[in-house]
């Protein structure tokens, strides 16, 4: 017999709370409904006072379990109503008829199966039919009609519990949805604070490499020089550890603070980086139009991440970056001339410069966010391009 432990084992199903064993509304019910029937066999002189006060007690304590135990407790009213009306005198008491309704109503909702709950749901229309043969409604009760109208109070309660199974599963659903849809928003925030952290990390320390390596060719020669690149890698450093502490604040509840994000107005601070750690760079922009901060973020990212592999695969090579509007779409270029150490420039990175798998994924995907393409490879002269379009809609 399917019951509501049963059901709520089920992943998809937990039509209403149910309790362990009781809960005080139901005991209160289950109470109200015996104090009732026990009332009606001190005042009705036909009764015989113990087996009316038994069938009282089985026919309405066992509600206390019924959210937990709802396929039994309807099973034993049901019994307890055809035993009473096969064993007793024809002295009917109003006692069966409430709870044969709550129970009808509490396997509607409780009970999974809509095949079960629909047989369960039967059993008290059966159970008075089965009485009202045995006379214990009197002689009207064994009419046809009768049985009509018990069925249709049975049905009425039945359906008002399906109801409730079913908005209780709409509710359910809802909730699911919602907190999926919340681990989805948290996966993608952290998916890009992740790429963001690879740009910021892998572009800095590309250069302080460069910088503290030519510093320490110069540091014998020429220390002034040497002073130069060591004061550029402290910068980069300083910038880069302040962008890392922005990103990692919203991670932070409550502590975040969101400051303006770099954009294409930065391209020119983060190509002067590139010249001071030997890249021979060469940036036009072309954006007489205002963009979101969105694209002009990617644009950025997007720069930062070339001329970082620029650096860690043809470092020293001459480097020209475009970026311009026409119409609807933002394109940028970065094209190198130089020869790369591997044509795809995926070999293995000195030490400390691993990309981890943010790179070209990286740009791919702040590429997809904004609905535009990406297209990197070999030059036919053994340089490198990346070319990015991005949709930003027309003025």
């Amino acid at each position: 017999m399917t019951t509501t432990a049963e059901a709520a084992r089920h992943p998809a199903v937990a039509a209403a709370s149910v309790p362990r064993w009781t809960s005080g509304l139901d005991l209160a019910v289950a109470v109200g409904l015996a104090v009732w029937g026990l009332v009606e066999v001190v005042l009705s002189p036909d009764l015989a006072p113990v087996p009316g006060t038994l069938f009282v007690l089985v026919a309405t304590l066992p509600l206390a379990l019924r959210r937990r135990f709802p396929g039994w407790v309807t099973a034993v009213v049901a019994a307890a109503l055809v035993v009473h009306a096969a064993t007793a005198e024809a002295a009917a008491t109003f006692t069966p008829f409430p709870s044969l309704l709550l129970a009808a109503f509490t396997v509607a909702v409780h009970v999974r199966s809509l095949p079960a709950a629909l047989g369960l749901g039967a059993l008290p229309v059966a159970a008075m039919g089965v009485a009202g043969q045995l006379g214990y409604f009197g002689v009207e009760a064994a009419r046809p009609r009768a049985l009509v109208l018990l069925f249709f109070f049975v049905a009425g309660a039945w359906t008002g519990g399906r109801v409730v199974h079913h908005r209780a599963l709409a509710a359910l659903r809802a909730e699911e949805g919602s907190a999926a849809a919340a681990d989805r928003a948290v996966a993608q925030e952290r998916a890009r604070i992740a790429r963001e952290l690879h740009d910021v990390v892998a572009h800095a320390v590309s250069v302080v490499v460069l910088q503290t390596g030519a510093a320490e060719q110069f540091v014998g020669r020429d220390p002034d020089r040497a002073r130069g690149h060591i004061g550029m890698a402290r910068r980069t450093a300083t910038e880069a550890m302040a962008e890392m502490r922005h990103l990692l604040d919203v991670l932070r509840e409550g502590e975040a603070v969101y400051l303006p994000q770099p954009g294409i107005e930065r391209l020119p601070d983060l190509v002067d980086e590139a010249r001071g750690a030997g890249l021979d760079v060469t940036l036009a922009v072309d954006v007489a139009e205002s963009v979101p901060d969105g694209p002009s973020l990617a644009v950025y990212r997007i720069v930062q991440e070339s001329l970082t592999n620029v650096l860690r695969h043809a470092p020293g090579a001459r480097t020209t970056v475009a970026v311009g509007r026409a119409g609807g779409e933002l394109t940028v270029e970065v094209r190198d001339h130089g020869r790369r150490t591997h044509p795809g420039g995926t070999h293995p990175a000195p030490s400390g410069l691993s990309s981890g798998g943010y790179g070209i994924p990286g740009m791919r995907e702040r590429v997809r966010v904004y609905g535009g393409s990406l297209a990197v490879g070999p030059e036919p002269d053994g340089g490198w391009l990346v070319r990015a379009v991005l949709p930003v809609g027309s003025s």
